[in-house]
């Protein structure tokens, strides 16, 4: 078996090489950053989901004790986590995945995908974002 080499590098070391750069720009498609609106006011995002195995992702900053709602509607089942600064996450099947006052400060990250509960279906999604304001 011949083996190929280019510059003194394996055929196998310049995939994994350019995969291991293409990854990044990957992940960069799915990920949106969205900035908070001011209290009293509300952010809308429109995406679409593909297949079963799509996802977006979207990131915010936010501040300890500012209250967020955050709302999904879809053609289909959706399922959306939000994941705090420190790593701890919650969130549910569409519909609102969270109505509260946030607890830390920092990146939050919000994951929509497809429910697995539901029929597959591909198509579009809202994220609706809403900042109340200060009581």
């Amino acid at each position: 078996m011949k083996r190929f080499r280019v510059s003194g590098r394996s055929l196998a070391g310049i995939l994994i090489s350019a995969y291991a750069m293409l990854l990044p720009m990957a992940h960069a498609r799915t990920l949106r950053k969205i900035e908070l609106p001011l209290p009293g006011n509300s952010v809308r995002i429109v995406s679409k989901l593909r297949s079963m195995e799509d996802h977006r992702e979207f990131i915010f900053h936010g501040e300890s004790g500012k209250k967020v709602k955050i709302e999904l509607t879809g053609a289909g089942p959706l399922r959306g986590l939000l994941t705090f600064p420190s790593g701890s996450h919650e969130g549910g099947p569409g519909g609102i995945i969270l109505d509260r006052r946030l607890t830390e400060n920092g990146e939050y990250r919000l994951r929509v995908s497809e429910s697995t509960m539901g029929e597959a279906w591909e198509g579009a999604f809202t994220v609706e974002i809403s900042v109340a304001n200060s009581d």
